[in-house]
């Protein structure tokens, strides 16, 4: 599996894995108004300079999507977000090894001292999938989804030489 920066082209394909508006929206939260999305919206989603969108491909097959983005100025703390494995491929150990190379990419790359991410209670496989690559949850919130209250996790990843060595090594 490699990452590579999203594109335009990857969107239709992205967006499928969506089945339903329940499955969205654990996907996207309240970010998109409508189910379903149109690959245009994805893009508008990813303005801005502290936004990176990676596609993850084996071979040429797309199987899933991570965003990279900077939630503060001083480029320390790194988000992800619109995580997502091709739901035909779950259970194959995908989204761990995305998580992973996400993670080598922050650190290397971007020089990330920690990173966060948030989800919701409803989605148990997505939290353990997070538990398994050394995500700790930090707190919980509250969210208005679609007018119904969705409780979640707020987890993070203090990240460490040791991370780093882990993750290049699996």
């Amino acid at each position: 599996m490699t990452l590579r920066p999203f594109n335009i082209n990857d969107a239709p394909t992205i967006l499928s894995w969506c089945k339903d508006k329940h499955a969205f929206r654990l996907w996207s939260a309240d970010r998109y108004k409508e189910f379903p999305a149109q690959p245009e919206e994805m893009i508008e989603q990813y303005n801005g300079n502290n936004m990176y969108p990676l596609t993850a491909v084996v071979g040429k097959e797309i199987i899933g999507h991570i965003l990279l983005r900077f939630p503060s100025e001083d480029k320390s703390v790194i988000r992800f977000g619109f995580v997502i494995v091709d739901d035909s491929k779950r259970g194959n150990g995908y989204g761990k090894q995305m998580l992973q190379l996400a993670i080598l990419k922050a650190k290397q790359d971007f020089g990330a001292q920690k990173i966060t991410l948030g989800v919701f209670d409803n989605n148990p496989s997505a939290l353990h999938c997070y538990e398994t690559v050394g995500f700790v949850v930090t707190g919980t919130d509250t969210y208005v989804i679609d007018g119904e209250e969705w409780s979640g996790k707020e987890m993070e990843l203090v990240l460490t030489s040791r991370n780093s060595e882990v993750s290049s090594a699996q």
